[in-house]
């Protein structure tokens, strides 16, 4: 049987995860400091922003707790707990029971396989009612809930909690209303059904109306919730504590029993950057044990790991613990080279998990340093902060040089700009990036250019014919030595193809790079004493230009693909606004009450569409973009933009 497990609290931002988890240590006799949103940032912002960890001991079995955000731009860290859990709770707010990030949760839990409970928290709220909680729950989630308990509730107090399986309060000294003795048996009765279509002992016993126990109930309960179908409901009111101990309970009795595998198996799913103790490495121990000093594969990479120091929680507290057991979560510090999501294992030919189906960041903005001389630090520290998140990355852009965070929203960036003031001392602007636009040519023309110069001593003498020509979509560029007779002689020809490649870097419209194109040296001169490969570089890139010139030049702009997906009744205003933003609707999917929009859109119309759309569906809509191609920009457009860059050129 497992010693330890691992639950992970799941819900929107206000159903009062965090505060249920701190109530659970603190009924299991966790001392000290139990505060689970420790950050500066957490704590100026009074919500959690990382996934959070503790741990306690509640009967003699060890039980990690994991708490996620309920913002949705930090839905990364709700698939780093679920994937870290054995047993997920989805916490919901009794008067608001389902809420955008709900819906999100629930999802990534049914995606991971991952059993569920729902706890209905904050039944002492004026507009909280535990059966219309319960409706607006299944009515809008996947799956089987049935209810483990009843609230006896008088006026906003929670009184207390009648078990349905055994008809009897959950605490001595509880009145039983009228009424309440018969509603239980109808939930029980509905229980003992759903359950026994797991377990064909129980359902003999069912149909042939035999009295059955809590423990063959129980037991085909958690068959149901292993197969992803059933879930059990609970109730309370943390805030008059209320729940908190039957939820303990409850999860000893329904997390998983099945007996794992001795061989040491491991998943890194989460990674920090630590003040004192650097780089840790955030592992679900899912089989075997993990010991200072104990070796291990990485399965991806095949290199061989040397682990020093297992460190576990206690409370909220990091300690050095030395060795973790099969379900618990360890931190292992000093670990190079693991990325997130890495399988771990001291049996290099084991199956690695499958990779964690993060999603990619969709909101970019232009990152700089409000002091020039901190320009460099703020590139460090950024590559610091990048390694440890899926969902935030830093570049350098090739065409406009600007350096870009991706993330999924605006206050996931807020919240970066935050810690690297308050951890490296920087202060950052963002703007909108400039969009990586490229040129290229419609059509074929030639041009020759003779660069000479006389300096006193060897001049310099080179003479260029060239005809460049367009390339389709995508080719990038060609070059061809074309030169009959040696009127070049060969040595200079690597000078004429570095000449033309310079000239490809800054175009003849804006002073983008040119793409697709192929170039050809098809004749020239040269002189046996000035003619160097500098002279015909210099003599290339000039004919180049002049040959672009000719060669009706024009814009390409990045096109990106998105597949958006929504509510049904969302559909018809998403694909309103992408028509808007010039894009291109591809498909369309419908499945359990959401609907995939496949589109593709100018990089231009989407540098705000995380936010627009946000507005659009109220939060319930999610999308992911990434480069499809690049496209002509049309000609009106293209006129437009040409005066605005130009402008934008002249008053820099």
């Amino acid at each position: 049987m497992r010693q330890a497990h691992s639950v992970c609290f799941v819900g929107h931002s206000g159903s009062g995860k965090t505060a249920l988890a701190e109530a659970m240590l603190r009924t299991a006799g966790a001392s000290g400091e139990v505060a689970l949103d420790r950050t500066p940032e957490e704590k100026s912002r009074k919500q959690s922003i990382d996934l959070s960890a503790a741990a306690c001991t509640w009967k003699g079995k060890r039980l990690d707790l994991l708490v996620t955000p309920g913002l949705g731009e930090f839905v990364e860290e709700i698939y780093k707990g679920v994937e870290a859990a054995d047993l997920v709770v989805l916490v919901v707010n009794a008067e608001k029971p389902v809420e955008v990030v709900t819906e999100q949760a629930w999802e990534i839990r049914r995606g991971a396989g991952r059993p569920a409970i729902v706890f209905v928290n904050m039944l002492d709220k004026p507009l909280a009612d535990p059966e219309a909680a319960l409706e607006a729950v299944r009515g809008a989630l996947p799956g089987t809930f049935v209810p483990l308990q009843f609230p006896i509730r008088t006026g906003n107090v929670v009184t207390g909690l009648v078990d349905v399986l055994t008809g009897n309060p959950t605490a001595a000294k509880v009145a039983l209303p009228e009424g309440v003795k018969d509603r239980v048996e109808e939930l029980r009765a509905g229980l003992v059904e759903e359950a026994a279509t797991f377990n064909d002992a129980l359902l003999e016993k069912v149909l042939a109306d035999e009295k059955t126990s809590p423990e063959e109930v129980l037991a085909a309960l958690r068959a149901g919730m292993k197969a992803g179908a059933l879930v059990p409901v609970l109730w309370g009111s943390v805030a008059q504590g209320q729940g908190v101990q039957e939820l303990l309970d409850a999860v000893l009795l329904l997390a998983p029993q099945d007996p794992a595998p001795a061989e040491t198996k491991l998943r890194a799913f989460s990674l920090a950057l630590d003040p004192y103790l650097g780089r840790l490495a955030y592992v679900k121990v899912l089989s075997g044990e993990v010991r200072d000093g104990i070796t291990l594969f990485n399965l991806a990479t095949k290199d061989k790991l040397q682990v020093r120091d297992v460190y576990a929680y206690s409370g909220t507290k990091l300690e050095k613990a030395g060795h973790a057991v099969t379900g618990s979560i360890a931190a292992l510090a000093k670990l190079e080279g693991v990325e997130l999501g890495a399988t771990l294992a001291t049996d290099p030919a084991a199956t690695p998990e499958p990779p964690i189906p993060f999603p990619k960041p969709v909101f970019i903005r232009a990152i700089t340093a409000k002091s020039q001389a901190e320009e460099e630090k703020i590139s460090t520290a950024l590559r610091d902060l990048v390694t440890t998140k899926a969902t935030l990355t830093f570049q350098r852009d090739p065409v406009t040089k600007e350096g870009l965070v991706s993330g999924m929203g605006d206050v996931q960036l807020d919240v970066l700009a935050e810690r690297l003031r308050n951890k490296y001392g920087v202060e950052v602007h963002y703007n909108v990036p400039k969009v990586p636009y490229r040129e290229t040519i419609r059509k074929t023309a030639s041009a020759m250019y003779r660069h000479k110069k006389q300096t006193g001593g060897h001049g310099q003498f080179g003479e260029v014919h060239l005809r460049i020509e367009p390339l389709p979509r995508g080719s990038g560029f060609e070059f061809a030595d074309e030169i009959k007779g040696g009127v070049i002689p060969q040595q200079f020809i690597p000078g004429v193809e570095k000449g033309v490649r310079e000239a490809l870097e800054e175009g003849v419209l804006a002073g983008f790079p040119v793409v697709d194109v192929r170039a050809a040296v098809y004749y020239g001169t040269y002189h046996e004493v000035d003619s160097s490969e500098l002279s015909f570089k210099i003599a290339a890139r000039t004919a180049f230009k002049m040959a672009a010139e000719q060669a009706e030049p024009t814009l390409l702009e990045p096109i990106m693909a998105l597949a958006v997906t929504a509510p049904d009744t969302f559909t018809g205003d998403i694909i309103s606004d992408l028509t808007s933003r010039r894009g291109r609707i591809l498909g369309m999917e419908a499945e359990g009450g959401r609907t995939t929009i496949r589109v593709e859109v100018p990089m231009a119309e989407t540098v705000s569409y995380a936010l627009d759309l946000k507005a659009l569906t109220q939060g319930r809509a999610t999308f992911q973009m990434s480069p499809a191609r690049y496209d002509f920009v049309p000609g009106q457009l293209q006129e437009r933009l040409l005066a605005q860059l130009r402008a934008a050129t002249h008053e820099g």
